[in-house]
């Protein structure tokens, strides 16, 4: 009876663990590709991975949202103190995903994330302009897993009244992601 329960036991755990296990595995990747001229007027083109685990619950996004539309100077610190919910990789750079907030559109989805901190700095300065310290991306993918978006690698955030974040770029150059592709890890 003793061995019957604890074998049981340790089945239970197993199974617990595995299912958590493949949950933390999956992961929706989106790739695409990035072309903008620099300061010096130079073409360059780069590659945009975004890793995504999960999307924020609505009470934690609207959570976030009301507390920096009460104080905008406060995103970063807000974001920082979330946990890493995904990556946005680009060349040799890598930031956290601190917020995600996704909606259904009619053949397929819209996708806004966030990072508390810039991927980098175009317009030819290495170093931020004070506020300019988040990273803001915008993704459309249709049902078929193909899509376009935008990234601002140095931006600040204006909350609208929806709690939807409003990007200001670093230099008001937007940086538009093409060819994106969606794909899927684990399970």
């Amino acid at each position: 009876m003793i061995r019957t329960t604890r074998m049981l036991r340790l089945v239970s755990i197993f199974g617990l663990c595995a299912l958590l296990a493949g949950q933390a595995w999956a992961a929706d990747v989106y790739q695409g590709t990035v072309n903008f001229k620099n300061a010096a007027g130079k073409k360059v083109t780069a590659t945009v991975k975004i890793t995504l685990d999960r999307l924020m619950p609505d009470e934690e996004r609207m959570a976030v949202a009301e507390l920096v539309k009460a104080n905008p100077d406060s995103a970063k610190t807000v974001l920082a103190g979330k946990p890493q919910i995904g990556t946005i990789e680009a060349n040799d750079k890598r930031v956290p995903i601190r917020f995600a907030s996704g909606y259904a559109l009619d053949d397929g989805t819209n996708l806004i994330v966030l990072s508390d901190e810039p991927m980098g700095f175009i317009g030819g300065s290495k170093q931020s302009k004070k506020g300019f310290d988040l990273t803001y991306a915008m993704i459309s993918v249709k049902a078929s897993g193909e899509g376009k978006g935008e990234i601002r690698p140095a931006a600040r955030i204006k909350w609208m009244e929806s709690g939807a974040p409003a990007p200001v770029g670093y230099d008001n150059q937007i940086v538009w992601l093409e060819n994106v592709t969606k794909s899927s890890t684990g399970n």
